[in-house]
């Protein structure tokens, strides 16, 4: 389990106040969930008074998720749990796995005694919510030279990621065979998304991630590398690029969520453990 920085460095490393930044990253991180999660041919979302949930019908709980609580203070006990119960109908319709990705500040506050008093049960442990001071004279790890990293242009880099990705998450056989792909307009031309792969050439990709701009901040989303090309820098070449090109776009904080896997790489590119975001999954 990984500590949280505590205030006295929060406050000389980020030059602002904890609650200010953590409620910053859990806007950004949910608004980008929520886009993740509803980007696909079959994608489907629900809006309710107090609860937001986005599915893209593959069998891949963290891409299909309730997100956050958030009902108006006027929200009857009765009235939130008949839509926590349509929740869940709304996923039991599209024949799922899912997660629900509970925010900081929910609302009511006792939502977690709600949900387990409904059939949900706390996913231990919780997921380390990073970030990082960004300047344009960063002193980052260095990677091997021969590593190339380039943005996606085109459908073959499209289909490459989605392979990469596949592979490096164990996704289920047969899902998101074409994730990337089918959302092309979406990774080419969106301004806000930029797929970044790595590889010693173009035509040779083994690694990707995704800088995400969303509630105001970047973010580093969906790194991967293929498992026989692990520690050889790859994944240090796209996050060294993406933290040099945000800094130089004048962004001053990138945020992440990290795998126990990632935390240790993200620690040597000055990424600080903030918090930690809660999962909720329903009972077998």
């Amino acid at each position: 389990m990984h500590a949280p920085l505590n205030n006295a460095s929060f406050q000389e490393i980020f030059g602002t106040s904890r609650k200010d930044l953590v409620a910053q990253i859990d806007r950004h991180t949910l608004t980008v969930q929520a886009w993740l999660s509803s980007r696909s041919p079959q994608a489907k979302r629900f809006e309710g008074k107090g609860i937001r949930a986005s599915s893209t019908g593959f069998k891949i709980p963290l891409l299909n998720l309730a997100l956050g609580c958030n009902f108006p203070s006027d929200a009857s006990e009765q009235d939130i749990k008949e839509e926590v119960q349509s929740v869940k109908e709304f996923f039991a319709d599209r024949q799922v796995p899912w997660y629900w990705w509970m925010n900081t500040n929910p609302s009511p506050h006792n939502i977690r005694a709600v949900l387990e008093n409904l059939g949900f049960e706390y996913d231990d442990p919780p997921l380390p919510a990073m970030a990082a001071v960004l300047s344009t004279d960063l002193s980052l790890p260095p990677h091997p030279e021969k590593i190339h990293v380039w943005q996606a242009g085109s459908m073959d880099d499209l289909r490459a990621a989605s392979k990469i990705r596949r592979v490096a998450f164990r996704f289920p056989e047969g899902e998101a065979l074409s994730y990337f792909e089918d959302m092309a307009t979406d990774w080419l031309n969106d301004p806000d998304v930029k797929l970044f792969l790595a590889g010693e050439t173009e035509s040779e990709p083994v690694s990707i991630g995704a800088l995400i701009y969303g509630a105001g901040i970047p973010g580093v989303y969906v790194m991967a590398t293929l498992p026989e090309h692990h520690r050889k820098g790859y994944g240090k070449a796209i996050l060294a690029r993406i933290m040099n090109e945000t800094a130089q776009q004048g962004h001053k904080i990138l945020a992440l969520t990290a795998s126990e896997a990632g935390f240790g790489l993200y620690s040597q590119f000055g990424f600080h453990h903030i918090f930690g975001f809660d999962f909720y999954t329903l009972k077998p």
